[in-house]
């Protein structure tokens, strides 16, 4: 099989460690490659996925968005989200599909934290959408600088009603600055989840502070691996087991 992630810049992505580890376990022969693909260079690529030349793709920024345009179906969630993170060629058709939805609720009940409650996702982006489709139902209040239905500087009296957060803003993440304070953490009530979607670093400020506090804290690595897994099974129709896989590539990862 011929796998690739697409974007720009791809240089850091850790899907081609996974994938291909996955590829390996499944007896798959094949390879993933990591590609550079602008808006400018999407057609292209896409021509040459619809002509055989990829099986599938993962999609990274700036294209979840881009590449719906060039897309022949979309999956429900990749639908809801309104971004796809994950592209098969059959055939010369495509099919667009969102893992990182579906990967964010795996990833909650991996950590025994199956979201009960309300929920508080601070940020209004891409992954932030796919946050509130994981959690919908259960009554979301989105945070953000603007669109949100609360202010950053509302986060505390936000985080009093919720018992789930998840952050899906490069706050903390690597070249990016950091909370400007983390004190709503101290509204949450006991046993509350935090999910910080950052993976680099791996263990975040948010993170370490949810954990000191004795909050269930995630990190980013558990939705990298969780969405992996079910990409690679749209991919590859492998069906490898979620928990096993689970723990052979978060064991992986933190070797890297």
């Amino acid at each position: 099989m011929k796998l690739c992630v697409i974007g720009d810049p791809v240089g850091h992505s850790m899907s081609p460690v996974l994938h291909r580890r996955m590829l390996a376990l499944s007896g798959i022969e094949g390879d993933y490659q990591s590609v550079t693909v602008t808006r400018e260079t999407l057609p292209d690529f896409m021509a040459a996925g619809r002509a055989g030349e990829w099986d599938g793709c993962n999609v990274t920024m700036p294209l979840k968005q881009e590449v719906i345009r060039y897309l022949d179906q979309l999956s429900p969630e990749a639908e809801a989200c309104g971004a796809v993170n994950t592209v098969c060629f059959r055939n010369g058709h495509t099919v667009g599909y969102n893992t990182d939805a579906p990967g964010i609720r795996a990833g909650f009940a991996a950590r025994g934290a199956a979201p009960t409650g309300r929920a508080l996702v601070i940020g209004n982006g891409g992954a932030a959408r796919a946050a509130r489709w994981a959690l919908a139902g259960r009554g979301v209040i989105t945070a953000a600088r603007r669109g949100g239905d609360v202010t950053m500087d509302e986060l505390p009296q936000a985080a009093r009603q919720c018992r789930v957060v998840v952050n899906a803003t490069p706050l903390g993440m690597e070249g990016f600055p950091p909370f400007a304070d983390l004190s709503f953490l101290g509204s949450l009530p006991a046993g509350a989840a935090v999910f910080d979607l950052i993976y680099a670093p791996r263990k975040t400020e948010l993170y370490q502070a949810a954990r000191a506090r004795g909050l269930i804290a995630i990190t980013g690595m558990e939705l990298l691996v969780q969405q992996a897994i079910l990409a690679f099974n749209h991919f590859t129709g492998a069906g490898l087991e979620q928990e096993a896989t689970r723990r052979e590539l978060l064991a992986l990862v933190n070797e890297t």
